[in-house]
C-alpha cells in the first residue's frame, strides 16, 4: 500500500504519527512532572508546574509622572521646566540646587 502512496501522503503520515508519538510522550512524562510535585507539595515544599509555552501576561503601562510646578520640597522654589524632590534623588544629602547646578540642569528660577 506504501508503493500506492504518494510521496507527500507518505510524509503527512510520518508528520500525523510522529505527533501521535510525540503526545504520548509529553502526556506520559507530564503525569511522571505531576505526580512528583504533587509529593514535594504533601511534604510541605510550594511547588507548581508551569507551562511556559503560555504568553505572559501584558505588563501595565508605566506612567511617567511630571513635576506639578509648585515649589519642590527640598530647594523652597519652583524653577522653568518645573522640577521637584525626584530632581534630588542622585543627591548623597538633600540640599537646595546651588545656581551651578541649576545651570547645569538647565533650570532657572521662576
Amino acid at each position: 500500500m506504501a508503493e500506492n502512496l504518494s510521496i507527500v501522503q507518505q510524509i503527512k503520515a510520518l508528520d500525523e504519527q510522529r505527533s501521535k508519538l510525540l503526545e504520548t510522550a509529553k502526556a506520559e512524562a507530564l503525569a511522571k512532572a505531576n505526580e512528583a510535585v504533587e509529593d514535594l507539595n504533601a511534604m510541605g515544599f510550594k511547588y507548581a508546574l508551569t507551562d511556559l509555552t503560555m504568553k505572559p501576561k501584558a505588563k501595565a503601562a508605566t506612567v511617567k509622572r511630571e513635576p506639578s510646578g509648585a515649589p519642590c520640597g527640598y530647594c523652597g522654589f519652583a524653577t522653568i521646566p518645573p522640577h521637584d524632590k525626584r530632581s534630588h534623588r542622585t543627591q548623597k544629602k538633600k540640599r537646595p540646587f546651588t545656581d551651578a547646578e541649576l545651570k547645569e540642569l538647565g533650570l532657572v528660577k521662576a
